[in-house]
């Protein structure tokens, strides 16, 4: 076995220590159900951070990095939309407009999916006119239910917030920098931007590997050269993902049900050197 692979199944390991005490505590009930809006979010995004991140180790284990990323990403989202909260001058306030934009994303959901069943009503050989009456009843009500209750998302020019905070990923992680003690425009960003290309797709992704100066090359070239470059990547792939998770965690502390201290000073903390 190659010392990178030795090397691999020893992060690996580490990893699987991490995640034992979290799937616990994931398992028990946290704040009761009249707690904080705060509260709340907290314990839910603990609970999906441990959920990614056991997925994301499975995919590592089986040799999936490029699926792996697309998870990652997903966690460094979540790490930093919590850390956005807890560190506004409101983070009770914070919480409840993040749940408010979460219910306001899906009532948008849902208007496009009436839009696009009016647009194939219209376009029916057999037009029903009850059938486009309903939709249209139902978009009118949304409208009505948006402009009233989430109109702090509409933005100056009339068109909708893309994110809660109204500001980018971007700027959430140049937040998340200054929090942190990162020095000036040092920021995790790029970990975003990466995850990112496999996340859609993009070419960027896909020809990761590829020599600058080649449009194609041999199959099984290409096949042993992403295989490298997971292999060699695992370990930073697992560090970035663990630093979000025991960040979420550290965060969430105080809103989960046999939460130790001492185990996050003294175990998990110190764990990430190692990876």
């Amino acid at each position: 076995m190659s010392d990178d692979s030795l090397q691999n199944d020893k992060a690996l390991c580490l990893a699987d220590t991490l995640l034992e005490k979290l799937l616990i505590w994931c398992q028990t009930p946290s704040a009761p159900a009249n707690s904080t809006v705060l509260s709340f979010v907290k314990f839910r995004s603990f609970n999906r951070a441990v959920t990614q991140y056991r997925s994301f180790l499975q995919l590592l284990k089986e040799g999936q990095w490029e699926d792996a990323l697309v998870l990652a990403r997903g966690l460094y989202e979540l790490d930093l939309n919590l850390s956005e909260i807890c560190c506004s001058s409101d983070p009770e306030g914070g919480a409840k407009q993040f749940v408010k934009f979460g219910k306001f994303l899906l009532i948008r959901l849902e208007q496009k999916r009436l839009e696009d069943q009016l647009r194939d009503q219209r376009l029916q050989s057999q037009v029903s006119a009850q059938a486009i009456a309903e939709c249209e009843g139902k978009l009118a009500a949304i409208a009505s239910t948006l402009n009233k209750d989430f109109a702090e998302f509409r933005k100056p020019n009339g068109k909708w917030q893309d994110s809660w905070s109204s500001v980018s990923v971007e700027t959430l992680a140049q937040h998340l920098a200054t929090e942190t003690g990162a020095k000036r425009g040092q920021n995790d960003y790029f970990v975003f931007r990466l995850a990112s290309l496999f996340t859609h797709n993009t070419p960027g992704s896909l020809f990761l590997v590829l020599p600058q100066d080649r449009e194609t090359t041999a199959w099984s070239q290409f096949r042993l050269a992403l295989d490298k470059a997971g292999r060699e990547g695992l370990r930073e792939f697992l560090y970035q993902a663990s630093v979000c998770l025991v960040d979420i965690v550290g965060m969430a502390g105080d809103s989960i049900a046999g939460y130790e201290r001492q185990w996050f000073d003294e175990f998990a903390l110190p764990l990430l050197r190692k990876f």
